[in-house]
């Protein structure tokens, strides 16, 4: 059978993209094109071309271009969908449908990509809510990790983790600032936050941060691997999210979790650790120390091999890209 070719554009290269690069991979000769802006164009036109599909993280404007190329060249197309691109959160400045131009391509892809793959079901309502959109071809394919590369080892764990570039925005909505406002009420425990790049952001939190709480910057991956394994608790008390890759990774690493009824967060914990309400300091805190004292670590590991593994998510895209190309 002739091997698949795809046409892979992204404007940025987080794990969980890398990740799907090399599962088509398994199964596809795959043509990388990193969007800058419309000069990409011609690089993507030609990509698109000489492939059976074209695929996409994030139905913004990369995705746009790259579905009208595929409809021109008569190619199918795939867009997964993360969370900002199809979000309107005017109240915290984030999501693509605040902006008028943006939703329209944004819209444009969701409604005329062959499929949409969306990452947690609750993301299919957001498209319905802001899009106005609702299609079979919209499927949900969770996330996949590489448990044998984020598993625990035997050593001391001893922080309290969370991870999410602190901007502006995310201060708010990745519930940074609950974060180190809850270490005040737990001074012997150690807090650790990764993904304090140098701006105003930061600045702020370092003033309003504790003593026990360090902020970090961006880890590779390899550190940031070493950072789950010495984390007991890892916190993800957002008020929007996709499925937020990093819980899952630090799951996997055997951390307990400590998580809002946010989107796909509770997908991924389900019953292995502990909720709170979006903001709630001291409800935070208490479950931080109810989680610190906790054996869940094992049975979150369990969840993620058993729901959210590697290898899962490449059958599933496999047969998904394959059923459409080759029908």
């Amino acid at each position: 059978m002739k091997r698949l070719r795809i046409a892979f554009v992204a404007s940025s290269d987080s794990t969980f993209i890398q990740r799907d690069r090399e599962m088509l991979r398994r199964f596809a000769a795959v043509r990388d094109v990193r969007w800058t802006g419309i000069r990409s164009i011609p690089r993507l036109a030609w990509a698109v071309i000489r492939s059976d599909a074209a695929f996409a993280w994030f139905a913004l404007d990369h995705a746009y271009g790259a579905c009208r190329l595929a409809r021109l060249f008569r190619r199918k197309s795939f867009v997964v969908i993360g969370g900002v691109d199809v979000a309107n959160v005017p109240g915290l400045g984030y999501g693509a449908y605040i902006d008028p131009k943006t939703a329209a391509r944004s819209r444009y892809v969701l409604v005329h990509a062959d499929r949409i793959l969306v990452v947690d079901d609750s993301l299919r309502e957001e498209i319905t809510r802001n899009a106005g959109v609702r299609r079979p071809e919209i499927v949900t394919v969770p996330l996949g990790f590489d448990t044998d590369f984020f598993s625990p080892d035997l050593g001391p764990r001893q922080d309290v983790l969370t991870v999410g570039y602190v901007t502006d925005v995310n201060v708010r909505r990745k519930g940074l600032e609950t974060f180190v406002k809850a270490a005040r009420s737990l001074p012997d425990l150690p807090f650790v936050l990764v993904g304090a790049m140098p701006n105003s952001a930061t600045d702020r939190l370092r003033e309003i941060s504790p003593a026990n709480v360090r902020l970090v910057p961006p880890l590779s991956v390899r550190d940031l691997l070493e950072a789950y394994r010495r984390a007991r608790v890892y916190v993800q008390v957002s008020e929007y999210e996709g499925l937020p890759s990093a819980l899952g990774e630090a799951m996997a690493c055997g951390c307990v979790p400590v998580g809002t009824r946010t989107a796909g967060i509770p997908t991924l914990i389900d019953d292995t650790g502990f909720y709170v309400d979006v903001g709630d300091v001291e409800a935070t805190a208490n479950a931080i120390r109810a989680a610190y004292a906790s054996p869940r670590g094992n049975i979150a590991r369990d969840r993620i091999l058993e729901r959210f593994s590697h290898e899962r998510r490449r059958r599933n895209l496999q047969e998904l890209v394959e059923g459409v190309v080759l029908a």
